[in-house]
């Protein structure tokens, strides 16, 4: 697995805890602000109040994609202890 280089571009507005693992490929999913750190990385972020992607580059999903409330269709809640 190559770590996704959107997890050094928006560090600080990464959340800690990953809350999704990717359906595809099962690694954790990065959720982050949709501010300008983000927006700089992913300009499609624009007009996104959150930005959900695969932590491993080489998946599909390491791109992301936005959403508001609902996750992503292709995440799955993760058992955090």
């Amino acid at each position: 697995m190559i770590e996704n280089p959107l997890k050094i571009l928006a560090a600080t507005d990464r959340h800690a805890q990953p809350r999704w693992l990717c359906k595809d490929c099962g690694a954790s999913v990065g959720t982050y602000n949709c501010n300008h750190s983000l927006i700089s990385a992913r300009p499609e972020g624009a007009g996104w109040d959150w930005w959900a992607a695969c932590d491993n580059a080489e998946c599909k999903n390491a791109e992301g994609e936005g959403y508001f409330q609902s996750s992503p269709d292709w995440t799955v809640n993760c058992a955090v202890s």
